[in-house]
């Protein structure tokens, strides 16, 4: 099951399961948060598979190690991807930066932004087939919550339907069609963000 966006006493409560030793508590927080951590850290990698597992690894290890001071007041989604960035900074300091991980670190502050109002702007349902958009779709995807995240997958990968995303992610159809909306306009800003910011950078 995919971690909500919004922080919550679920949250608050594995962490204080993982600090009394917990070990299903502590499986439980690795299953929720491996492969959305990984696939935020493999973009700003530049796609480096080793490097990605490498801070992934590294982001955990700390994470564990300093579970008491999350406080909540972020996801743990949101507060292991602030770790991941620093271990991110701390190799591009050791090796020549690639293209798509310096935009994203660039555009980082903006994406947040970005992601804390949206409004109506819609996605063209184009986008996500276009080869050569590929790197930045991926990396789009990697910035967005993972709940906005697996719902685009579900839509524009699987195929499925409104209706199957709702049973799937435990919704009504209501709350699933509205939370595939805000994902589409999430994306389409990300998305024109990042290509702009590429651009730039050629």
């Amino acid at each position: 099951m995919q971690p909500r966006w919004t922080s919550s006493d679920d949250e608050l409560l594995l962490k204080e399961r993982i600090l009394g030793g917990d070990r299903a508590a502590a499986e439980t927080f690795f299953e929720r948060h491996l492969d959305s951590l990984y696939e935020f850290v493999h973009y700003r990698v530049g796609g480096d598979r080793g490097a990605a597992e490498d801070v992934v690894q590294d982001t955990m290890l700390v994470a564990i190690q300093g579970l008491a001071g999350f406080d909540g007041r972020s996801t743990l989604h949101t507060w292991l991807c602030g770790i991941a960035k620093n271990k991110i900074r701390a190799l591009r300091r050791k090796r020549r930066p690639k293209l798509m991980e310096d935009v994203l670190a660039e555009a980082d502050a903006e994406i947040h932004s970005i992601l804390a109002a949206v409004d109506s702007e819609p996605l063209p349902d184009w986008v996500l087939e276009r080869e050569e958009t590929q790197e930045i779709v991926g990396a789009t995807l990697s910035s967005l919550p993972p709940d906005y995240r697996a719902a685009l997958v579900d839509k524009y990968v699987e195929g499925l339907s409104v209706a199957d995303i709702a049973k799937k992610s435990g919704r009504g159809e209501k709350a699933a069609e509205s939370m595939l909306h805000r994902a589409r306009l999430s994306f389409a800003r990300v998305f024109q963000l990042l290509s702009k910011r590429r651009e730039g950078f050629e």
